[in-house]
């Protein structure tokens, strides 16, 4: 997975990378932004790797995502979680937050998978999220669908 501009596929329309680094985050290995706010949120998309020989971290990071969530924001609700045994959990979560002293209805689509690696060493764990305003995510859907599976196809290459 590449964050160089000249080495990472074509992104849809309006989308940027955005250097890993930047973020102050560890463990992202890629993060893209669209380049239209809404209702002062930008709406985005990160990876996240670790290695990780514990058969159980997918489904236990799907659960810590939720709980970080409804940590910090309000009227949290889990719309959709499936599950494929404990190597891989898609969820889509919404919740209501802050921008700029108003309240925003947001959509996250997170999915974790474990990706076996070659080198008999632990497990790849990738975590990819995608962050937007509710009245935002069915206008960007189309590109963020296409951005999601770049990845994917990436990730299970990898």
């Amino acid at each position: 997975m590449t964050t160089d501009p000249q080495d990472a596929a074509p992104l849809p329309e309006g989308w940027h990378l955005i250097p890993p680094e930047t973020l102050g985050t560890p463990g992202i290995a890629f993060a893209a932004a669209h380049e239209t706010p809404d209702a002062g949120f930008t709406a985005n998309v990160t990876v996240g790797v670790q290695r990780s020989a514990d058969p159980g971290l997918v489904v236990a990071l799907g659960a810590e995502a939720v709980r970080a969530i409804e940590a910090t924001e309000q009227e949290v609700v889990v719309v959709r979680r499936e599950q494929q045994g404990e190597s891989a959990v898609a969820q889509e979560v919404h919740f209501t937050t802050t921008v700029d002293g108003g309240a925003v209805p947001m959509t996250q689509v997170q999915e974790f998978a474990a990706v076996p690696v070659g080198d008999g060493g632990p497990d790849r764990v990738w975590t990819v999220s995608a962050t937007a305003t509710r009245a935002q995510a069915e206008a960007l859907a189309d590109g963020l669908a296409t951005l999601l599976d770049q990845l994917r196809a990436e990730i299970a290459g990898s």
